[in-house]
């Protein structure tokens, strides 16, 4: 950071001398600011005072402040000094809502303008919350060098206020002896003897450091007291280096690089000439600038800005003009530089009619809140001085207009008048409002305004526009013609501040429990009690409320949504690219393919949070397109915020926040939003923009085309946490998606009584962060009493791996005076446990090889081992006793083994689908050959058994029945040949009637017996099947034989899955019972390990089902078409055996 010569010489200011009164003393000081950029100094004539402000408390340089003090100078002074032009005024502090001022006058307007210009690029300098140990060191030197009392000398007690308390003088002084500083507490330095030099050797006696010298001494060699370069290279690449970057674009360490690093930290000459490091200039190195927290590239502009507005998380604040509380808070006009200063690109305006003083013209304010009031106008101006002096991008402008129509006309007109050319009032060429067409690039929009407000359809605001009247502009609304809205309804009452006006008179005020639910959506609301405020009341004395009060309060208010048909239409002209429209629902946009990216929606936060517990790929895939906003719900009266991480998850562009409070959701986002040269723009990541990539927020399981991180974090030590000697404690929290974030879990154990340089050593491991783009790691320093002594959080994607120091923040951002934490970060990409080996294996192939490379010999050296003699013959002889029980079965099987199964088919199955799923699948030959079906199998068989059995059966059945007619034939002709023969005896000779009957064609005995022959042979002929049925059978035999096949198959295939099921749940068991007994492992880290193991093992068990379902699928395929073959092949045996 470059200090300009005419500021580090100075220049002469007036200003009131310190520790006097308003009306005495205003006199010439010097004003300058020191060779580094740390401190802001000035000095009253010859006087040895110097006074300094710290460069890093400074939110703003601004002139034109009216002048503090301005009587007094005008007695003292001519009247031109009462110039607001020329007065420099220094906004510092450390809560944004409540700074405080300093003011100089200069001696011309073109001083203080030039002076305005060039401080304003110091003091917001990104550099300066960024310092390193060794900076800070030096601002701490600098500091005491302007401590000087009357004598111009630096008093001891204040150099031993830096290294203790009180009750450790004695410790400290003793401390100073020891580096030739015999001085008592009452005793003084010259600030001249008290050099850098001096100050540091002081400073690493006071604070020792074992734990450097501890890893000095694991660097190098044992009973050396320096590192070689070669020590130094190889610590460097395996320790400082992030082992997941690109060797090419981010070569290694080497000598070159190493090399450098001695020669600019080493203070031994003779070490420099050996190229070997102390542990001076190790001590050294790890403090300096070149062993950052942070890349350094990540502090300058790094992102790509050529894409839509819709791809970036968008910093935004929420009821900007408030300074602290909702209900009865002050609104101001200097918050909104204050807050643009910061990088924020979003603010918000409520904008109202104004009542009294301000009849006529916009005002801002908190309707019907009982908030103070600020003009429209004021505001605009103070945004076109702030918007680009820290980012040149796009500053959109969130209008909630509560306006009537003639008061609109005067917002836009002022918008015109105050921004000029900065405002946007009409799209872009190369960016039309169309269908489809996509939002443009903050690039292509840099140095330019925008406002967010409804729009009306296009064709009504043209006719509107076409039908105003030329001079409406210039007419004021009379009270009558404004619209039922007031900001402030009360003020139509009494004029008492009396707060128990708008309370019960019948009891007491009592909390009411604040709904979480949405903010109400009527139209019209008013407060049901009155508060007696008069139009002056913003100069009156500011009215105190308790919870009870606000309860009561916020029980009778209720929120007034602006209408979307009552705009004015010049206003509405004027808004292009930020379209607030009411959100349409997930299924409209479904159904809408190409959509109006230009129109956007906003979202309270329980609305929000509804949404992402509901439809959160939905509304990711929504803020991929367009643009959305979150604000905090309206029954925050106290102006928290909620938690910004959980709609960065879901893509949300602009969340929306009370940057007055410095709560840990402020901590976030001011953190995240700090690097991209504070742009106030962040490019989301991949994931979060493609249309093809499917993203879930809630994903317990590495998400597709992201690589997951690991994170190890070695808490070593602290130095100067505090003034005071108090027991300390450190806190290590990740925010990110909900199954990365980890709070209140990781915490070091307490020191007692050492707040100089308290020892840690706690190590906590993040296993699996699954979306490291979206992490923030956030450190907490706490007392015994829980009371938070620092913070700093950091995206994990800017974090560096190795040994860095951790700088502490106040709860607003401003950096400490020397509070830091010493840790090591150890990073890398995550690894399921079951892919460690091959992924230890890629990253160190040669330490693989020799890993395995001792394993194989080990291996060799078990068996080259021939132990016992005896018990070796004796294994011998089992040995071979078990290899011929092995022969004797195998020979079974090959000889008497081999008929039976091929002639039992369920044999056949079992050797063929018996198997588990690790075995080897069985070939399409080998199946073949072991299904193979011949016709003797099939004659065999007991369908064709049972045929030909049914078949002789009922043969059987037919020759009885045969038979047994015959008798009953023969018994009926006996008896009609005796009667016959009793009546022809009589009549008739017994020839002649033999005869005649012969010749009439009656059977006789030899016929009849020849035809009880023909009928029996023919039934004994159809004992045996005939060729048709023969044909028939042997089908029915083969389609039973290749079913039961089947249904063996799909048996066996169920008793594998069973059996599969069974073993990976005797696994899951055995290795969850393994991390469950682990009592090196916390309970919260327990948990995840279970369930991050059961995710990987029930992905790895469901995908062995599978590929075990999918085997026996191709069995069945298989074996289906092998029972074609084969039964096109047997039927064809069958045709030619069966003629």
């Amino acid at each position: 950071m470059e200090i300009p010569a005419f500021i580090e010489k100075g220049e002469e200011f007036l200003k009131r001398a310190e520790g006097t009164a308003v009306s005495q003393n205003v006199q010439k000081c010097l004003l300058r600011m020191d060779d580094d950029g740390l401190f802001v100094i000035w000095q009253f004539g010859n006087r040895p005072e110097i006074y300094c402000l710290e460069t890093s408390q400074i939110h703003e340089v601004k002139t034109g402040i009216p002048l503090k003090d301005a009587k007094a100078v005008f007695e003292q002074h001519d009247a031109e000094t009462n110039v607001p032009n020329k007065v420099l005024t220094f906004y510092h502090g450390f809560e944004i809502g409540n700074l405080s001022i300093i003011q100089f006058v200069a001696t011309s307007t073109k001083s203080a303008q030039k002076w305005e210009e060039s401080m304003s690029k110091l003091v917001l300098h990104i550099r300066l919350k960024h310092l390193s140990p060794a900076e800070i060191m030096k601002k701490q030197w600098k500091r005491l060098q302007y401590s000087l009392n009357q004598k111009g000398m630096i008093p001891i007690r204040k150099l031993v206020k830096q290294f203790g308390h009180d009750k450790s003088e004695k410790a400290i002084l003793q401390k100073f002896n020891h580096c030739g500083f015999n001085c008592s507490k009452k005793d003084e330095i010259n600030p001249a003897e008290l050099t850098f030099q001096v100050y540091k050797k002081l400073h690493q006696k006071v604070c020792e450091r074992p734990d450097l010298q501890s890893i000095f001494q694991q660097i190098g060699k044992k009973k050396q007291d320096y590192i070689s370069l070669s020590d130094f290279i190889a610590w460097l690449n395996e320790n400082q280096r992030d082992p997941r970057l690109n060797e090419i674009l981010d070569p290694t360490y080497d000598e070159k690089r190493a090399g450098a690093l001695i020669q600019k930290y080493e203070n031994c000459p003779k070490n420099v000439e050996l190229n070997r490091l102390s542990l001076q200039g190790f001590t050294d190195y790890m403090s300096s600038v070149d062993n950052p927290l942070i890349y350094p590239s990540h502090l300058q502009q790094y992102q790509d800005m050529d894409q839509p507005l819709s791809h970036y998380f968008i910093s935004s604040s929420h009821n900007t003009y408030l300074t602290g509380r909702q209900f009865g808070g002050k609104s101001s006009v200097d918050i909104y530089r204050h807050v643009l200063l910061s990088g924020c690109r979003c603010v918000e305006l409520d904008c109202w009619d104004g009542k009294g003083d301000y009849h006529g013209e916009p005002i801002i304010t908190h309707g019907k809140a009982m908030c103070s009031d600020v003009p429209f106008k004021n505001i605009l101006y103070a945004i076109k001085d702030s918007a680009f002096v820290v980012s040149e991008y796009p500053v959109v402008l969130s209008f909630e207009t509560h306006c009537s129509k003639p008061l609109q006309l005067k917002m836009a007109k002022y918008c015109e008048e105050v921004f000029g050319e900065m405002l946007l009032t009409k799209p872009l060429e190369s960016f039309p409002l169309e269908r489809g067409i996509p939002l443009p690039p903050p690039s292509a929009l840099k140095r330019r305004i925008l406002i967010k407000n409804k729009r009306l359809d296009p064709e009504t605001e043209k006719v509107q526009l076409d039908e105003m009247p030329v001079n409406e502009e210039h007419s004021l609304p009379e009270p009558d013609f404004m619209g039922t809205e007031e900001a402030h309804p009360e003020l139509r009452q009494t004029k008492s501040h009396d707060i128990n006006s708008i309370l019960p008179k019948t009891q007491e005020p009592k909390p009411t429990v604040l709904s979480t639910g949405d903010i109400p959506t009527k139209t019209q609301v008013s407060v049901t009690k009155s508060l007696n405020v008069d139009s002056t009341r913003t100069k009156s004395k500011k009215q105190v409320f308790t919870e009870e009060d606000e309860s009561e309060l916020l029980r009778n208010y209720e929120y007034t949504k602006p209408s979307a048909t009552n705009i004015h239409p010049y206003l509405s002209s004027i808004v292009n690219y930020c379209q607030s429209v009411k959100f349409p629902g997930f299924k409209k946009l479904e159904e809408d393919n190409n959509r109006m990216c230009f129109q956007m929606s906003s979202f309270s936060e329980s609305m929000g949070l509804n949404y992402v517990k509901t439809n959160a790929t939905e509304l990711v895939n929504f803020n991929k397109n367009q643009l959305s906003r979150i604000y905090p719900r309206g029954n925050r009266v106290d102006s928290s915020n909620y938690m910004p991480q959980i709609f960065w998850n879901v893509g949300c562009q602009m969340v929306s926040l009370n940057f007055q409070t410095c709560d840990l959701a402020q901590q976030l986002n001011a953190a995240k939003f700090e690097y991209n040269a504070s742009a106030g723009y962040l490019l989301k990541p991949e994931m979060l923009l493609k249309e093809n990539r499917f993203f879930d927020p809630f994903a317990e399981s590495t998400v597709d085309g992201v690589i997951a991180a690991q994170c190890t974090v070695k808490v070593i030590s602290a130095q100067f946490v505090s003034d005071k000697p108090v027991s300390t404690y450190v806190e290590v929290d990740m925010y990110g998606l909900p199954n990365d974030t980890i709070r209140k879990e990781f915490r070091t154990q307490l020191v007692v009584g050492n707040a100089l340089n308290p020892q840690y050593n706690g190590t906590f491991l993040f296993r699996k962060i699954i979306f490291p783009d979206l992490a923030l790691m956030r450190f907490t320093l706490y007392d015994d009493s829980r009371q938070l002594i620092g913070q700093r959080v950091i995206p994990l994607s800017s974090l560096q791996n190795g040994y860095r120091y951790v700088s502490l923040r106040t709860t607003s951002g401003v950096p400490l005076d020397s509070a830091s934490i010493f840790v090591k970060f150890q990073l890398r990409s995550y690894v399921p446990d079951s892919l460690m080996v091959i992924a230890n294996a890629l990253e160190n192939p040669k330490a693989h090889q020799i890993s395995l490379r001792k394993q194989h010999e080990e291996q060799l050296k078990r068996l080259e081992d021939d132990g016992d003699d005896s018990d070796s013959e004796q294994d011998s002889s089992n040995g071979d006793d078990r290899s011929s029980v092995r022969q004797t079965k195998s020979s079974d099987s090959s000889t008497g083994g081999e008929s039976t199964t091929k002639n039992n088919p369920k044999v056949k199955l079992e050797k063929n689908f018996g198997k588990t799923a690790s075995e080897k699948q069985l070939t399409t030959a080998e199946i073949k050959e072991e299904n193979s079906i011949n016709l003797k199998m099939l004659l065999d068989h007991p369908v064709y058994v049972k045929a030909a059995e049914v078949r002789r059966k009922e043969a059987a059945k037919s020759i009885k029945r045969q038979e047994k007619l015959q008798s009953k034939a023969l018994k009926r002709e006996k008896s009609i040949k005796k009667k016959n023969d009793d009546d022809t005896q009589t009549c008739f000779p017994l020839g002649k009637i033999l005869g005649k009957r012969s010749k009439n064609g009656s059977p006789s005995n030899s016929e009849g017996s020849d035809r009880s022959t023909e009928e029996k042979s023919d039934v004994i002929s159809s004992l045996t099947l005939s060729d048709k049925e023969k044909k028939e059978a042997l089908r029915v035999a083969l389609e039973t034989v290749q079913q039961q096949n089947l249904a063996d198959a799909e048996e066996t295939h169920k008793k594998e899955m069973a059996e599969l099921i069974q073993n990976q749940t005797k696994q899951w068991m055995e290795k969850s019972k393994v991390i469950r007994k682990d009592k090196t492992i916390a309970s919260g880290e327990r948990d995840r390990r279970l369930k991050d193991q059961k995710h990987e093992e029930v992905k790895k068990y469901l995908d062995e089902r599978q590929t075990l379902k999918i085997r026996q699928m191709k069995s069945i395929e298989r074996l289906r078409s092998v029972q074609s073959d084969e039964a096109d092949r047997v039927k064809q045996e069958i045709e030619e055996a069966v003629v």
